[in-house]
């Protein structure tokens, strides 16, 4: 992710040395800089404390114990519908496609591996269930930084993200069932599974952390507040339950964690302040990007043909396409929602949008459509840490409904109309 970085700081230089060119100040360009980067500050806050989450939750056992449970519920016929089901449940929680697809995702592609089932199909379906709590939890960074630059309520938008998502969950439900009776599951390798037991206690409270991360929000509690007694209560299962010293705990929620067992590293090392800083870096470096070509008006033209391609085919065909642009481009979603909002902004606002709208829209578009950029970081990634490739896409099958069942309803909306 670093070359992102990078690439991202390069982009940054050469914008502020063009509006320069261009006839701003010195002056003129900190401000922006500095009012660009002031919209990221909050989202790149909530990641530090998401960071902590996920560096918890594994100290606590709390991923260990809903593997190790759903291990022993699977039935072989349903196997990849529950794969699908917890990695969903999971992401919901953590809000991260990463952080569920290099644990719960390695673990289920190694089952499946072992057990005779397609890797190509469970890895898409896999993919299906990271990405639905990337797009639509109320921890998710994507999530939360599209509530910030449309400056509308994070949670309003999760309850409209989960009504335009439930169709398409519904139909994976099938689309899974079907596959799963088709490629049941043949053996059950638990060596897996008898490592995590070897190092960690499956006590019941360490459902907790997870249980409250995902209630509270969808009880109007802040998410900050939610994650912070999440925090409270894994830690208080890591340092009773799971038997980890204070000093090893606090080096978790930094530097993430860290087993001495090689088959539970392999799964579970991870998480922490520290796995978060590179995406700080990137929503912080895009946003300030964003602006200073904004307010020096490089994207004047950049908007007016985006207007133009979306009074021909839609706004949200028009959004797809931006989407997928700087996706290919930037390699990275955060991109494509910064840009969409950039440029869809002033036009729904011409046309009495609402920016409950405009946010609706943009979920249901950019982040879920750069992941079928196959060079983009977002789907790259994910692939790699499962072990799998490209055409596991095609059994994605969220990835694509989401925004394919959006537009058919927005279609309908204004033939209606």
């Amino acid at each position: 992710m670093w070359y992102i970085i990078a690439a991202l700081a390069a982009a940054l230089i050469f914008f502020c040395l063009l509006a320069r060119r261009m006839g701003r100040t010195p002056a003129e360009i900190l401000q922006l800089v500095k009012t660009g980067g002031g919209k990221a500050l909050n989202v790149a806050k909530v990641l530090i404390v998401i960071g902590v989450v996920t560096g918890i939750w594994r100290a606590a056992g709390t991923i260990v114990v809903f593997v190790c449970y759903g291990v022993q519920i699977i039935r072989p016929e349903l196997f990849l519908l529950v794969a699908f089901g917890l990695a969903a449940l999971l992401s919901f929680a953590l809000g991260t496609s990463f952080g569920v697809a290099g644990t719960v995702g390695v673990i289920f592609m190694t089952l499946a591996r072992s057990g005779g089932v397609n890797p190509i199909i469970t890895g898409g379906v896999l993919l299906s269930g990271v990405f639905f709590g990337d797009r639509g939890s109320p921890v998710s960074s994507t999530a939360i930084l599209v509530s910030a630059l449309t400056k509308t309520d994070l949670i309003g938008n999760v309850k409209r993200m989960a009504k335009t998502g439930l169709l398409p969950f519904l139909l994976c439900l099938v689309f899974y069932t079907f596959l799963s009776l088709r490629n049941p599951l043949q053996t059950v390798d638990g060596t897996v599974t008898e490592s995590l037991r070897s190092v960690f206690s499956l006590t019941p409270w360490a459902f907790l952390p997870a249980a409250l991360l995902l209630i509270l929000p969808l009880l109007r509690v802040p998410v900050l507040l939610s994650m912070g007694l999440s925090i409270l209560a894994g830690a208080a299962v890591a340092l009773t339950a799971q038997g980890m010293d204070l000093l090893t705990l606090i080096k978790c929620c930094v530097l993430g964690y860290h087993s001495e067992v090689p088959q539970v590293a392999a799964i579970l090392d991870g998480g922490g302040i520290a796995s978060m800083v590179s995406s700080c870096a990137i929503i912080l470096l895009a946003c300030a990007s964003a602006e200073v070509a904004e307010g020096s008006g490089m994207l004047n033209r950049v908007e007016t043909l985006a207007g133009s391609i979306s009074n021909r085919i839609g706004y949200f065909p028009a959004m797809i396409l931006t989407s997928l642009c700087a996706s290919a481009v930037f390699c990275n979603q955060v991109i494509a929602i910064v840009l969409s909002h950039t440029f869809f902004k002033p036009m729904y606002e011409k046309r009495g949008r609402s920016r409950e709208t405009l946010a609706l829209d943009m979920e249901n578009c950019c982040i879920t459509v750069p992941a079928f950029v196959p060079w983009s970081i977002i789907c790259s990634v994910p692939l790699q840490l499962l072990g799998t490739d490209y055409r596991s896409m095609l059994y994605a099958s969220f990835l694509y409904l989401i925004p394919l069942i959006h537009w058919a309803r927005l279609a309908f909306q204004r033939k209606s109309a």
